[in-house]
């Protein structure tokens, strides 16, 4: 006996770079965040970047105009840029996609660490208010050049090199503290050494109290 109903079959779609993505078997909610939820919007992209099919789904999105969500680790501002820069059937051609994807996705996809990462990173708070510092000994290279840890602490107070030789200030008694407000820069020192040239003299001109 037969169990046909006479209800027509589901037709079967055909295998393509959906099979093989990353978000084949969650939620199709967490590619589609309310608008405003970067938090979400991190997420999602997290998973394309690791997605054997971003490309093919980026292409998908791009070619069948999907307004909404993240597709191929592009949300829908990216999309939109993309699709002003490109034409149609440019964008039906993979390799077109592909280095428009990698574009738009270079600075999320290879985050370039700053100063104030490694300061973050490698600092750490000691009594008295000095700060110490738990990163690599002596100088350090970033982005191909030499930092010290005082020459960091310098940079990321006063937004800018320090000039000549740091010291610690003659208030500071811990010798490796890098707290930014306990070292001076060659400039720094001349002019509190003025300072306190101008204040003695000052000091010295007033008449002693009867």
């Amino acid at each position: 006996m037969s169990n046909y109903t006479g209800a027509v079959p589901e037709t079967q779609r055909k295998t393509d770079w959906r099979d093989n993505s990353a978000c084949a078997s969650q939620s199709p909610d967490r590619w589609f965040p309310k608008p405003g939820n970067a938090v979400a919007v991190k997420d999602a992209k997290a998973i394309c970047f690791g997605c054997p099919a971003m490309y093919e789904c980026a292409q998908h999105a791009l070619t069948k105009s999907e307004t909404t969500g993240v597709w191929g680790g592009l949300s829908e501002g990216q999309r939109t840029t993309i699709r002003k820069k490109y034409r149609l059937h440019q964008l039906e051609n993979l390799a077109t996609v592909r280095l428009a994807v990698d574009q738009a996705l270079h600075a999320e996809r290879n985050p370039v660490e700053t100063l104030r990462d490694l300061w973050e990173k490698y600092t750490r708070p000691l009594p008295g208010g000095h700060i110490g510092w738990t990163g690599p000994a002596g100088s350090f290279s970033f982005r191909g050049l030499p930092v010290t840890p005082k020459q960091l602490a310098f940079m990321i107070d006063r937004g800018h090199k320090a000039v000549g030789i740091i010291r610690r200030a003659p208030e500071c008694p811990v010798v490796d503290c890098v707290n930014p407000r306990h070292i001076l820069d060659a400039p720094e020192r001349t002019l509190r050494k003025r300072a306190e040239a101008d204040a003695a003299a000052l000091d010295d001109a007033l008449p002693e109290a009867v």
